[in-house]
């Protein structure tokens, strides 16, 4: 059975080129979060970035490399990103039982 991440993707990836035109936001980040970036030397977006790889199992094959960058930080990485999603409840606000 594949997973709810799995799924997505595989919809996603069709139209991939598209919704990378038409997806992009402008965020605030609190200063609290560059300073903790400042503090360990990695540019926010890196952090930011690598955490959406992990959670929607992004992975940058070397003989198929992603056109956006995104990739994945590891097999554990997106296990406890995909659970901090769930535990958080995401996947359910908005959603009728």
């Amino acid at each position: 059975m594949q997973s709810r991440t799995t799924t997505a993707l595989a919809v996603s990836r069709n139209n991939q080129e598209k919704i990378m035109r038409k997806n992009k936001i402008t965020i605030e980040l609190p200063p609290e979060f560059i300073r903790l970036c400042e503090y360990d030397g990695v540019k926010p977006e890196v952090v930011l970035r690598g955490f959406i790889a992990d959670l929607c199992g992004l992975i940058n094959w070397a003989n198929s490399p992603r056109a956006d960058g995104y990739s994945s930080n590891g097999s554990d990485e997106r296990l406890y990103a995909e659970r901090y999603y769930d535990r958080v409840g995401y996947p359910y606000i908005n959603h009728e039982p």
